[in-house]
């Protein structure tokens, strides 16, 4: 039984769902955050914030008193290239948290990745600093002497993310959706309630090897199809545009496509999936299904649209 963990990024989507998963049970949860605004959303879900303004620069002894007593610590802050050097594949951030973890005692981390690793220097569109990036991360785990859990998932999907969401707005917006390339492309995306439930799974396992699990929902389909799946729970008929993949990169490069930068073009293209078998095990019941996430984010937007 977990008594306590720390979350780097609890006021993120992964690290909010989670803490409303443990907080309510009686799991004290220390919020790593960067700003008072991460503090406050925090300690509104129940969790104690501990605001660390920059984590690359942070000392260990400004990081050790909070994680005091820690059964574990969940990384869900980006690891990748920052806009301060694109370039960097150093996670520095993370070797800080390391150090803390080691000096504190915290026996167990997970991380999360990017599904795709493994095929780096093999798919071109895992062949990009953002995945050198977290293969950075996951090699100084894989280096340390901590139980280690990464996960590396496809899409993780829920009411407030930042791909089903804005998609189902897009859809229901009744105007043509255009899409980059032929949306043939396949993704596995997972609830965020499913991902919050494995996470806590990967804690509760006395298990010290490192551990890598592909983070995938239960049905694979296309872009295209999840498009027309979203169209149908939300009973909207939707016209596909699709717009050439060069020029689609080319803008990307430039200035951004349809709100996607090119390492977010990259990602949906990557064309990973994956046996949801692992997540299954640690989540301990059968995966939320695509249809069910679809229609509790669908419930959610139009709420959050409702005058109150």
């Amino acid at each position: 039984m977990l008594g306590k963990i720390a979350i780097v990024g609890a006021n993120g989507f992964v690290g909010r769902n989670l803490l409303g998963l443990l907080a309510p049970k009686g799991v004290d949860v220390v919020g790593v955050v960067r700003s008072d605004a991460g503090a406050e959303i925090v300690q509104r879900l129940g969790g104690t914030p501990h605001r660390v303004t920059d984590l690359e620069r942070a000392a260990t002894d400004r990081l050790v008193p909070a994680l005091a007593k820690c059964d574990g610590l969940v990384y869900t802050a980006s690891v990748s290239a920052s806009t301060r050097n694109p370039d960097r594949t150093n996670p520095q951030g993370l070797l800080n948290i390391l150090a803390a973890c080691r000096e504190a005692g915290v026996p167990r981390l997970v991380f999360f990745s990017g599904l795709g690793i493994a095929h780096y220097g093999m798919n071109p569109h895992c062949t990009n600093p953002y995945f050198l990036a977290k293969m950075a991360g996951e090699v100084a785990l894989f280096r340390s002497d901590l139980a280690v859990t990464v996960f590396r998932p496809s899409y993780i999907v829920g009411a407030g993310d930042e791909f089903l969401t804005p998609l189902i707005g897009r859809i229901t917006a009744g105007s043509a959706l255009e899409i980059p390339g032929d949306g043939q492309y396949r993704l596995q995306p997972v609830s965020v309630g499913d991902t919050a439930r494995a996470i806590v799974g990967a804690l509760d396992q006395d298990k010290t090897s490192p551990r890598v699990v592909d983070l995938v929902g239960p049905e694979i389909l296309s872009y295209r199809a999840l498009i027309g799946r979203v169209a149908s729970v939300a009973g909207h008929a939707v016209e596909i545009r699709e717009r050439p993949l060069p020029e689609a990169l080319a803008r990307a490069r430039e200035s951004g496509y349809l709100g996607l930068t090119p390492n977010d073009l990259a990602c949906l293209l990557c064309d990973e999936v994956s046996d949801p078998a692992a997540v299954e095990s640690l989540v301990g019941e059968k995966l939320e299904s695509v249809d069910a996430v679809i229609a509790g984010t669908l419930a959610a937007l139009q709420s959050s649209r409702t005058p109150a």
